[in-house]
Protein backbone atom coordinates (compact mmCIF):
# COMPACT_ATOMS: atom_id res chain seq x y z
CA UNK A 1 0.00 0.00 0.00
CA UNK A 2 2.50 2.84 0.97
CA UNK A 3 4.20 1.89 -2.31
CA UNK A 4 1.35 2.26 -4.37
CA UNK A 5 1.00 5.28 -2.73
CA UNK A 6 4.35 6.29 -3.56
CA UNK A 7 3.35 5.54 -7.03
CA UNK A 8 0.13 7.44 -7.29
CA UNK A 9 2.30 11.03 -5.49
CA UNK A 10 4.48 10.78 -8.31
CA UNK A 11 2.16 10.43 -10.76
CA UNK A 12 -0.09 13.22 -9.63
CA UNK A 13 3.32 15.41 -9.25
CA UNK A 14 3.42 18.16 -12.25
CA UNK A 15 7.53 18.42 -11.48
CA UNK A 16 7.68 14.61 -11.94
CA UNK A 17 9.60 14.27 -15.62
CA UNK A 18 6.90 12.84 -18.30
CA UNK A 19 8.97 9.68 -19.01
CA UNK A 20 9.18 8.72 -15.67
CA UNK A 21 5.45 8.96 -14.95
CA UNK A 22 5.48 6.70 -18.46
CA UNK A 23 7.31 4.10 -16.35
CA UNK A 24 5.49 3.82 -13.37
CA UNK A 25 1.88 3.38 -15.21
CA UNK A 26 4.02 0.95 -17.35
CA UNK A 27 4.97 -0.78 -14.10
CA UNK A 28 2.11 -0.59 -12.46
CA UNK A 29 -1.05 -1.29 -14.72
CA UNK A 30 -3.47 -1.41 -11.84
CA UNK A 31 -2.52 1.39 -10.40
CA UNK A 32 -5.06 2.78 -8.26
CA UNK A 33 -6.73 6.07 -6.83
CA UNK A 34 -6.56 7.31 -3.42
CA UNK A 35 -10.24 6.36 -3.01
CA UNK A 36 -9.24 2.93 -4.13
CA UNK A 37 -6.23 2.40 -1.46
CA UNK A 38 -8.63 3.69 0.90
CA UNK A 39 -11.15 0.57 0.26
CA UNK A 40 -8.24 -1.66 -0.08
CA UNK A 41 -7.28 -0.69 3.50
CA UNK A 42 -10.56 -0.87 5.11
CA UNK A 43 -11.38 -4.70 3.94
CA UNK A 44 -8.64 -6.50 1.88
CA UNK A 45 -5.76 -8.28 3.16
CA UNK A 46 -2.85 -9.51 1.51
CA UNK A 47 -1.68 -12.42 4.25
CA UNK A 48 1.82 -13.90 3.80
CA UNK A 49 1.88 -14.41 0.36
CA UNK A 50 0.84 -11.63 -2.09
CA UNK A 51 -1.30 -12.42 -4.65
CA UNK A 52 -3.88 -10.33 -7.35
CA UNK A 53 -0.41 -8.21 -7.39
CA UNK A 54 1.77 -7.16 -9.76
CA UNK A 55 5.32 -4.78 -11.17
CA UNK A 56 6.47 -2.53 -8.53
CA UNK A 57 4.28 -3.62 -5.65
CA UNK A 58 5.16 -7.04 -6.11
CA UNK A 59 8.78 -6.56 -5.73
CA UNK A 60 8.23 -4.49 -2.62
CA UNK A 61 7.33 -7.59 -0.57
CA UNK A 62 9.87 -9.61 -2.35
CA UNK A 63 12.94 -9.07 0.38
CA UNK A 64 10.12 -10.24 3.07
CA UNK A 65 9.81 -13.38 1.02
CA UNK A 66 13.23 -14.47 0.55
CA UNK A 67 13.38 -13.95 4.23
CA UNK A 68 10.60 -16.38 4.47
CA UNK A 69 12.24 -19.14 2.08
CA UNK A 70 16.03 -18.65 2.60
CA UNK A 71 17.68 -21.60 4.51
CA UNK A 72 19.77 -19.63 7.39
CA UNK A 73 23.22 -20.25 6.06
CA UNK A 74 22.30 -18.79 3.13
CA UNK A 75 24.18 -15.27 2.50
CA UNK A 76 22.71 -12.90 0.59
CA UNK A 77 24.20 -11.32 -2.94
CA UNK A 78 27.19 -9.54 -1.71
CA UNK A 79 27.01 -9.73 1.67
CA UNK A 80 28.57 -11.98 4.56
CA UNK A 81 25.06 -11.84 6.33
CA UNK A 82 21.67 -13.27 5.39
CA UNK A 83 19.09 -11.39 3.96
CA UNK A 84 16.70 -11.31 7.03
CA UNK A 85 20.02 -9.08 8.52
CA UNK A 86 19.25 -6.62 5.45
CA UNK A 87 15.96 -5.35 7.03
CA UNK A 88 17.10 -3.64 10.05
CA UNK A 89 20.32 -1.86 11.89
CA UNK A 90 20.44 -2.01 15.25
CA UNK A 91 22.20 0.92 16.68
CA UNK A 92 22.75 0.32 19.99
CA UNK A 93 26.34 -1.53 18.83
CA UNK A 94 27.73 1.33 17.57
CA UNK A 95 27.59 3.63 20.75
CA UNK A 96 30.66 4.36 21.49
CA UNK A 97 30.60 3.35 25.03
CA UNK A 98 30.76 -0.28 25.33
CA UNK A 99 28.05 -0.26 28.62
CA UNK A 100 25.60 1.62 26.67
CA UNK A 101 25.33 -0.85 23.78
CA UNK A 102 21.97 -1.52 25.39
CA UNK A 103 18.39 -0.46 24.61
CA UNK A 104 17.20 1.52 27.90
CA UNK A 105 14.21 3.40 28.45
CA UNK A 106 15.89 6.29 28.80
CA UNK A 107 17.04 6.50 24.78
CA UNK A 108 21.06 6.45 26.49
CA UNK A 109 22.04 3.70 23.70
CA UNK A 110 21.23 5.59 20.56
CA UNK A 111 24.74 6.27 19.12
CA UNK A 112 25.36 9.74 17.68
CA UNK A 113 25.20 9.83 13.82
CA UNK A 114 29.33 9.90 13.97
CA UNK A 115 29.81 7.06 15.16
CA UNK A 116 28.08 4.59 12.87
CA UNK A 117 30.79 4.37 10.48
CA UNK A 118 30.30 3.74 6.58
CA UNK A 119 32.10 1.01 6.71
CA UNK A 120 30.68 -2.52 5.54
CA UNK A 121 33.93 -4.46 6.64
CA UNK A 122 33.05 -3.49 10.73
CA UNK A 123 32.86 -6.36 12.52
CA UNK A 124 29.98 -5.23 14.71
CA UNK A 125 27.76 -5.03 11.02
CA UNK A 126 27.31 -9.03 11.15
CA UNK A 127 25.29 -8.55 13.98
CA UNK A 128 23.46 -5.14 13.80
CA UNK A 129 21.90 -5.53 10.42
CA UNK A 130 23.43 -3.73 7.39
CA UNK A 131 20.21 -1.89 6.32
CA UNK A 132 21.79 1.80 5.13
CA UNK A 133 24.17 -0.96 3.15
CA UNK A 134 21.36 -2.46 1.37
CA UNK A 135 19.08 1.03 0.67
CA UNK A 136 22.22 2.43 -0.99
CA UNK A 137 23.62 -0.78 -2.82
CA UNK A 138 19.49 -0.61 -4.33
CA UNK A 139 20.02 2.68 -4.64
CA UNK A 140 22.89 2.32 -7.20
CA UNK A 141 21.35 -0.56 -8.78
CA UNK A 142 18.14 1.12 -9.47
CA UNK A 143 20.29 4.09 -11.29
CA UNK A 144 22.09 1.47 -13.09
CA UNK A 145 18.47 -0.27 -14.66
CA UNK A 146 17.55 3.37 -15.62
CA UNK A 147 20.74 4.25 -17.50
CA UNK A 148 20.49 1.32 -19.08
CA UNK A 149 17.37 1.50 -20.27
CA UNK A 150 15.91 -1.56 -18.80
CA UNK A 151 12.86 -0.24 -17.12
CA UNK A 152 9.89 -3.15 -17.10
CA UNK A 153 10.21 -6.86 -16.62
CA UNK A 154 10.27 -8.45 -19.95
CA UNK A 155 10.07 -12.06 -21.16
CA UNK A 156 13.44 -13.54 -21.93
CA UNK A 157 15.29 -10.13 -20.97
CA UNK A 158 18.68 -11.12 -20.00
CA UNK A 159 20.25 -10.99 -17.27
CA UNK A 160 16.85 -12.16 -15.68
CA UNK A 161 14.56 -10.15 -13.87
CA UNK A 162 17.18 -7.33 -14.00
CA UNK A 163 15.02 -4.16 -14.62
CA UNK A 164 14.33 -0.88 -12.83
CA UNK A 165 10.49 -2.20 -11.61
CA UNK A 166 12.60 -4.72 -9.48
CA UNK A 167 15.02 -2.36 -7.87
CA UNK A 168 12.61 0.16 -6.94
CA UNK A 169 10.28 -1.55 -5.62
CA UNK A 170 13.20 -3.55 -3.38
CA UNK A 171 14.46 -0.11 -2.78
CA UNK A 172 11.15 0.67 -1.46
CA UNK A 173 10.47 -2.03 1.14
CA UNK A 174 14.19 -1.72 2.53
CA UNK A 175 13.37 2.24 2.89
CA UNK A 176 10.12 1.80 4.70
CA UNK A 177 11.50 -0.56 7.12
CA UNK A 178 13.79 2.02 7.53
CA UNK A 179 11.14 4.34 9.18
CA UNK A 180 9.55 1.72 11.61
CA UNK A 181 11.27 2.23 15.09
CA UNK A 182 11.76 -1.02 16.07
CA UNK A 183 13.97 -1.54 12.94
CA UNK A 184 16.44 0.70 14.45
CA UNK A 185 17.11 -1.19 17.97
CA UNK A 186 18.31 -4.61 19.58
CA UNK A 187 14.69 -4.94 21.60
CA UNK A 188 13.15 -4.96 18.57
CA UNK A 189 9.91 -6.81 20.82
CA UNK A 190 10.20 -4.39 23.38
CA UNK A 191 10.29 -7.30 25.25
CA UNK A 192 12.65 -5.13 27.89
CA UNK A 193 9.49 -3.86 29.20
CA UNK A 194 7.89 -7.04 30.50
CA UNK A 195 9.29 -8.66 33.54
CA UNK A 196 8.85 -12.16 31.68
CA UNK A 197 10.57 -11.88 28.49
CA UNK A 198 9.86 -15.14 27.08
CA UNK A 199 6.22 -14.57 27.90
CA UNK A 200 5.86 -11.17 26.84
CA UNK A 201 3.82 -10.50 23.73
CA UNK A 202 5.29 -9.52 20.22
CA UNK A 203 4.97 -6.37 20.66
CA UNK A 204 6.74 -5.69 16.75
CA UNK A 205 4.04 -7.85 14.92
CA UNK A 206 1.15 -5.65 16.72
CA UNK A 207 2.84 -2.23 16.07
CA UNK A 208 3.57 -3.43 11.90
CA UNK A 209 0.87 -5.25 10.73
CA UNK A 210 -2.04 -6.73 13.28
CA UNK A 211 -4.23 -4.11 12.59
CA UNK A 212 -4.63 -5.07 9.34
CA UNK A 213 -3.88 -8.82 9.26
CA UNK A 214 -5.30 -10.72 12.39
CA UNK A 215 -7.43 -13.92 11.95
CA UNK A 216 -9.17 -13.15 14.65
CA UNK A 217 -10.18 -9.85 14.34
CA UNK A 218 -10.84 -7.34 11.95
CA UNK A 219 -10.56 -4.23 14.06
CA UNK A 220 -12.94 -2.21 11.69
CA UNK A 221 -13.01 0.60 14.00
CA UNK A 222 -9.87 1.08 14.45
CA UNK A 223 -8.73 0.92 11.02
CA UNK A 224 -11.13 3.83 10.40
CA UNK A 225 -9.89 5.78 13.30
CA UNK A 226 -6.20 5.42 11.98
CA UNK A 227 -7.10 5.90 8.14
CA UNK A 228 -7.92 9.47 9.42
CA UNK A 229 -4.79 10.46 11.08
CA UNK A 230 -2.80 8.26 8.06
CA UNK A 231 -4.17 10.51 5.12
CA UNK A 232 -3.92 13.74 7.89
CA UNK A 233 -0.14 12.92 8.27
CA UNK A 234 0.07 11.91 4.37
CA UNK A 235 -1.03 15.82 3.53
CA UNK A 236 1.65 17.06 6.19
CA UNK A 237 4.66 15.02 7.26
CA UNK A 238 8.22 16.42 6.16
CA UNK A 239 11.15 14.23 4.99
CA UNK A 240 13.25 16.57 7.46
CA UNK A 241 16.23 14.70 6.11
CA UNK A 242 18.97 16.84 4.86
CA UNK A 243 21.37 14.73 3.19
CA UNK A 244 20.39 12.73 0.09
CA UNK A 245 23.44 9.93 0.16
CA UNK A 246 21.54 6.94 0.37
CA UNK A 247 23.58 5.80 3.25
CA UNK A 248 23.84 8.27 5.78
CA UNK A 249 20.15 9.14 4.98
CA UNK A 250 19.13 6.02 6.41
CA UNK A 251 20.88 6.03 9.42
CA UNK A 252 19.69 9.14 10.12
CA UNK A 253 16.01 7.91 9.61
CA UNK A 254 16.99 4.93 12.07
CA UNK A 255 17.69 7.53 14.77
CA UNK A 256 14.83 9.63 14.40
CA UNK A 257 12.77 6.98 14.46
CA UNK A 258 14.31 5.18 17.84
CA UNK A 259 13.08 7.84 19.81
CA UNK A 260 9.50 6.17 19.35
CA UNK A 261 10.80 3.50 21.34
CA UNK A 262 9.79 4.20 24.69
CA UNK A 263 6.09 5.43 23.87
CA UNK A 264 5.91 2.07 22.00
CA UNK A 265 7.22 0.21 24.80
CA UNK A 266 4.93 1.71 27.25
CA UNK A 267 2.17 1.45 25.44
CA UNK A 268 2.82 -2.23 25.26
CA UNK A 269 2.50 -1.94 28.96
CA UNK A 270 -0.41 -0.63 29.35
CA UNK A 271 -1.81 -2.93 26.94
CA UNK A 272 -1.63 -5.84 28.37
CA UNK A 273 -2.27 -4.78 32.04
CA UNK A 274 1.97 -5.44 32.64
CA UNK A 275 3.03 -3.67 36.33
CA UNK A 276 5.83 -1.60 37.15
CA UNK A 277 7.89 1.06 35.22
CA UNK A 278 9.45 0.67 32.29
CA UNK A 279 12.61 1.20 34.08
CA UNK A 280 11.51 -2.44 36.25
CA UNK A 281 8.24 -3.79 35.13
CA UNK A 282 6.73 -6.53 37.46
CA UNK A 283 4.69 -9.22 37.54
CA UNK A 284 2.63 -11.15 34.74
CA UNK A 285 1.20 -9.34 31.46
CA UNK A 286 -1.89 -10.62 30.41
CA UNK A 287 -3.88 -10.29 26.83
CA UNK A 288 -2.74 -7.59 24.46
CA UNK A 289 -5.57 -5.16 23.53
CA UNK A 290 -4.67 -3.93 20.50
CA UNK A 291 -6.98 -0.47 20.75
CA UNK A 292 -5.19 0.28 24.22
CA UNK A 293 -1.90 -0.08 22.44
CA UNK A 294 -2.83 2.43 19.24
CA UNK A 295 -4.76 4.77 21.98
CA UNK A 296 -1.76 4.95 24.41
CA UNK A 297 -0.80 8.56 24.42
CA UNK A 298 3.04 9.22 25.59
CA UNK A 299 5.85 11.58 24.76
CA UNK A 300 7.55 12.08 22.06
CA UNK A 301 10.28 14.64 21.12
CA UNK A 302 8.44 16.70 24.07
CA UNK A 303 5.13 16.28 22.32
CA UNK A 304 2.22 14.92 23.31
CA UNK A 305 0.97 11.74 20.84
CA UNK A 306 -0.82 8.70 20.99
CA UNK A 307 0.90 5.10 19.55
CA UNK A 308 -2.09 5.51 16.31
CA UNK A 309 -0.58 9.30 15.45
CA UNK A 310 3.52 8.18 15.87
CA UNK A 311 2.71 5.00 13.59
CA UNK A 312 0.54 7.41 10.74
CA UNK A 313 3.61 10.18 11.00
CA UNK A 314 6.18 6.89 10.66
CA UNK A 315 4.21 6.07 7.59
CA UNK A 316 3.53 8.60 5.98
CA UNK A 317 7.41 9.36 6.23
CA UNK A 318 7.40 5.86 4.50
CA UNK A 319 6.02 7.01 1.49
CA UNK A 320 8.02 10.20 1.28
CA UNK A 321 11.45 8.73 1.70
CA UNK A 322 9.89 6.27 -0.88
CA UNK A 323 9.45 9.22 -3.34
CA UNK A 324 11.84 10.92 -2.71
CA UNK A 325 14.75 8.09 -3.17
CA UNK A 326 13.03 6.67 -6.38
CA UNK A 327 13.16 10.62 -7.84
CA UNK A 328 16.86 11.54 -7.06
CA UNK A 329 17.37 7.81 -8.69
CA UNK A 330 16.03 8.98 -11.57
CA UNK A 331 17.61 12.00 -11.79
CA UNK A 332 20.95 10.67 -11.07
CA UNK A 333 20.51 8.19 -14.08
CA UNK A 334 19.74 11.36 -16.13
CA UNK A 335 23.49 12.67 -15.81
CA UNK A 336 26.50 11.41 -17.46
CA UNK A 337 28.03 8.60 -15.42
CA UNK A 338 31.57 9.41 -13.93
CA UNK A 339 32.89 6.18 -15.12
Amino acid sequence: MLTRLAILRLLEDSTTPPEMKAWLRASTPDAPSLAEIERYFHSDRIGIFPRATDGLAYWAVVPDLIVMSDRPDNKADGYDVGERMLHFIDLEFFHADESLRVYSHDLKGLPALAEVPNDRTDPRYLRSGMLPFRVADCFTRLVGQFRAGRLNDKPGQFPRDEHATKWAGMLAHYAQDNTQPQHATLDYKSTSYFAEARKAPNVHSQLEYMMVDDDLNDHADLRKEYWEAFAEALRTTQDGIATDDPWQSTVEVARSSYTALPLIGSAAMHASGQGGTPQKPEGASGEFDLTKFFHFQGVRDGQAVTVLQMKAHQQALAVTRTVRLWRAAWDQAQRPSEN
